[in-house]
């Protein structure tokens, strides 16, 4: 069982941002009062089982302050078991990485850190109204380090406005320098609700072209694995088996609940998600009120997500699993198996079918044929 804690806030918007975020904490306190209501009226949204993930996402959760981050994690602790191997993880951006910072994210039980890093470029980071600097982005990795963290994961974006083939090497190989664990490399890709979105909307941002993009990431995957990265997921890549185990519980369909304005919850049976705005979901929970919508999900509804989440990693889909489990649908999708096999999109090896480096390239399409609708 997982948890995750969704922070709205952050300095400013990045422009190719289209998660649920405020650029103020004009609501912090009253979004603190209502978030540690949630926690305790959900209590039995799932099973009482030990908790072995935790995640604080955003917005830039990093932005609260300790002691603001204290009451949370003691709101979680009043209502939960955490395993004593339980991967906790927030999300950080490097100008919040300085040693006391870090220091007293140890102290509150964070054991793995995700830095926003982006790019190496300056230029690039204006371009993306990121608030930090390239040298404060190599900084916060070493501060970590010495802080204590030895699992570190950082975040870059291919194909940015302005940056070429050339830009990206540069991005790719000072990354691997560092001393990080794990690297999540995402395609740009232009959000709903983003600036991004209006400048595009406007004739004022042109972004790379899937041919372009493509080449980026054979190029990102070539030089990851490289140097010793473990490319486990379409977008995730890990040193030393340092996978990320709050994102796999999803992929791999275990429940989770999700706390705070626009976060998701699964039960497996069905999902549900919060509000994506911070004043009403603060006005419901003030009356003692949750404010969320929610979708049962039918057998095909689960047989899609296992086909989509399966295939993004490694691991592949269980092919035993597909015939016994969802074998009506399996049954009208699997004569397309051999001709991807044919292609070089896919394989199958010790009962599990998986997508190639080729098929993960493709896989929005794959995974949309073999759905069933």
């Amino acid at each position: 069982m997982s948890i995750y804690i969704h922070v709205p806030f952050c300095r400013s918007k990045c422009f190719y941002c289209g998660f649920y975020s405020v650029a103020s904490l004009s609501f912090k306190e009253a979004y603190l009062s209502a978030l540690c209501r949630e926690i305790g009226l959900r209590t039995n949204y799932l099973p009482r089982k030990e908790i072995r993930t935790l995640y604080f996402g955003g917005g830039t959760p990093s932005y609260l302050a300790l002691a603001d981050l204290e009451k949370i994690v003691e709101k979680l602790s009043g209502h939960y078991s955490f395993h004593p191997e339980a991967e906790r993880t927030i999300e950080i951006n490097p100008e919040d990485a300085g040693p006391d910072k870090l220091k007293g994210l140890r102290q509150l039980g964070f054991n793995r850190l995700s830095i926003g890093v982006q790019t190496f470029r300056e230029d690039a980071l204006k371009r993306i109204n990121r608030t930090h600097t390239a040298k404060m982005a190599v900084e916060s990795v070493e501060n970590a380090l010495k802080a204590g963290f030895s699992n570190v994961s950082i975040d870059l974006i291919l194909g940015l406005p302005g940056c070429g083939p050339e830009d990206l090497e540069r991005d790719l190989r000072r990354a691997v320098e560092l001393p990080v664990t794990h690297l999540s490399v995402y395609m740009l890709s232009v959000d709903p609700g983003s600036v991004f979105e209006k400048q595009l909307a406007k004739g004022g941002f042109a972004g790379a072209s899937d041919d372009l993009l493509a080449g980026y990431y054979q190029m990102a995957v070539q030089i990851l694995q490289d140097n010793g990265f473990e490319h486990y997921e379409i977008s995730n890549f890990a040193r030393k088996q340092k996978y990320a185990v709050h994102n796999m519980n999803y992929w791999q369909q275990k429940p989770y609940i999700g706390f705070g304005p626009a976060a998701h919850s699964y039960d497996l049976t069905s999902r549900q998600w919060n509000i994506a705005h911070v004043k009403s979901y603060i006005e419901s929970l003030n009356n003692n009120c949750l404010n969320f919508e929610r979708e049962e999900l039918n057998k095909v509804d689960l047989y899609n997500e296992y086909i989509m989440t399966s295939l993004r990693t490694m691991w592949g889909a269980d092919l035993c699993l597909l015939e016994n489990v969802y074998g009506i649908y399996w049954a009208l999708q699997q004569g397309k198996v051999e001709d991807y096999i044919q292609k070089g999109l896919m394989r199958k090896e010790r009962g599990k079918l998986m997508l190639t480096e080729g098929g993960w390239l493709l896989s929005d399409s794959v995974f949309s044929d073999l759905f069933v609708v």
